[in-house]
C-alpha cells in the first residue's frame, strides 16, 4: 500500500521557509543553524553620566541579549583597550578620547552626547592659595587622562604658565583623596564625587568646567563597520536610554539609589555629582549631531587646537564622519 507523503504543518513550514531566508540574508554571521547575529557589544566605565544607560538596563527598556550586551569595565583605561582589540563595538567615553582613538586610525562615530560637564571637574587648591598664578612650581596632581590633561591645559593657559613650569605627578583618580590628605600636593586636579568631598574639608576650587563651557564631553561612540549591522538594535537602545533618563528627571531619589552602588558613592553624593553635568535630551541631542552645522563638530574645531597645545592631538582633526544623529529617536 503506498504511503501517503508527510505534509509538514503550516507553521514549521513558515518557520522552515524563515530559517532559509536568514540563512541567506545573515550567512556571514551564522556559524549554523539559524542562530542569531553577534550582539552589538557597548562597554563603559564608572562616571556619573554614564550611569543612566545603565539603568535603562535595570528598568528593561535596552533590548536584551543576543541583540544587546552592554557591560561595565573597570576603567576608562579598560574601554578603551577593548575598543583598540575589537572585543567592544562601541563604548561610553570621554570626547577626547574619541578624538585620540580616531586619530590613531579607529573609526568611531559619535550617536549620543551623554553629558557636558558643567563644574563636575575642577582644578582644587589648598586654602589660602587663591590665584592660579600661585600654581608656578608647585606639584599638581592630575590623573593621566585626555580629560585630566585637558584641566590642566586651560589652568596652565589662564595662568600664563608653560608645563615646564609647574610639577605634574599622575595620580590614578583613587588615589587622589588620599595624596590630598597627606598634602603631598598643592594643587589637584579631579572630579565628582571626591571633588564635593575635599571642598566640604576646606580646599578652594580655583577653575571648574562652570567656567569652561562645552570643553568636556562624555559621549557614546561606536565604530563605523558596526553601524549598518546594528542600527535598529542602537536606535532602540538610544530610546530606552532617553525613557531611563526621564525616570532619572521624574524620580531623582528613587532612580540615585538604584545608580549609586555601581558607583560606590551614596544617593546624596550621586545627586550632588549629577548637579555638575547638564545631560542633553532627546532635543539637545539632535541640535548636538544635527545633519547640517552640528554644535558637536563647531564644538570639536575648538577643541582640537587646544588638544594639540596638551600633546594629545599630533595633527588638526577630521569632521568627516565624526557624529551622526540618525540613530536617535524622533519622537
Amino acid at each position: 500500500m503506498p504511503r501517503t507523503p508527510y505534509i509538514a504543518p503550516r507553521s514549521a513550514m513558515a518557520l522552515r521557509r524563515r530559517c532559509v531566508l536568514l540563512l541567506g540574508v545573515l550567512g556571514p554571521w551564522l556559524s549554523g543553524g539559524c542562530a542569531p547575529p553577534a550582539p552589538l557589544r557597548l562597554v563603559g566605565h564608572p562616571w556619573p553620566g554614564h550611569e543612566p544607560f545603565f539603568l535603562a538596563q535595570q528598568l528593561g527598556h535596552l533590548p536584551a541579549q543576543p541583540l544587546l550586551h552592554l557591560q561595565e569595565t573597570a576603567t576608562l583605561q579598560e574601554s578603551l583597550q577593548r575598543l583598540r582589540e575589537s572585543r567592544a563595538d562601541g563604548a561610553l567615553l570621554p570626547l577626547s578620547d574619541v578624538l585620540q582613538l580616531r586619530e590613531e586610525g579607529l573609526k568611531l562615530q559619535v550617536v549620543l552626547v551623554l553629558d557636558v560637564s558643567r563644574g563636575a571637574d575642577m582644578l582644587l587648591m589648598l586654602a589660602g592659595q587663591r590665584g592660579l598664578s600661585a600654581l608656578r612650581g608647585q606639584r599638581i596632581g592630575v590623573e593621566h587622562s585626555s580629560q585630566g590633561t585637558l584641566m590642566l591645559q586651560l589652568a596652565l593657559e589662564q595662568a600664563g604658565l608653560q608645563a615646564g613650569d609647574v610639577q605634574i605627578e599622575r595620580l590614578p583618580y583613587e588615589q587622589h583623596e588620599q595624596t590630598w590628605e597627606r598634602r603631598e600636593i598643592a594643587a589637584l586636579v579631579t572630579h565628582e564625587p571626591v571633588a564635593s568631598r575635599l571642598l566640604a574639608r576646606g580646599a578652594h576650587a580655583a577653575l571648574s568646567t562652570g567656567q569652561l563651557p562645552d570643553t568636556l564631553f562624555h559621549v557614546l561612540a561606536v565604530r563605523s563597520d558596526m553601524l549598518p549591522v546594528h542600527g535598529d538594535t542602537l536606535r532602540t537602545a538610544l530610546a530606552g536610554y532617553f525613557q531611563a533618563l526621564d525616570y532619572q528627571r521624574r524620580n531623582p531619589w528613587d532612580a540615585a539609589y538604584r545608580m549609586a552602588p555601581r558607583l560606590r558613592i551614596s544617593a546624596e553624593a550621586l545627586l550632588e555629582a549629577m548637579r555638575g553635568l547638564e545631560q542633553p535630551d532627546r532635543l539637545g541631542n539632535q541640535r548636538y549631531l544635527a545633519d547640517t552645522d552640528s554644535a558637536l563638530q563647531r564644538i570639536v574645531l575648538q577643541l582640537g587646537p587646544l588638544m594639540q597645545r596638551a600633546g594629545l592631538l599630533r595633527q588638526p582633526v577630521s569632521l568627516l564622519d565624526l557624529d551622526s544623529g540618525d540613530y536617535l529617536p524622533r519622537s
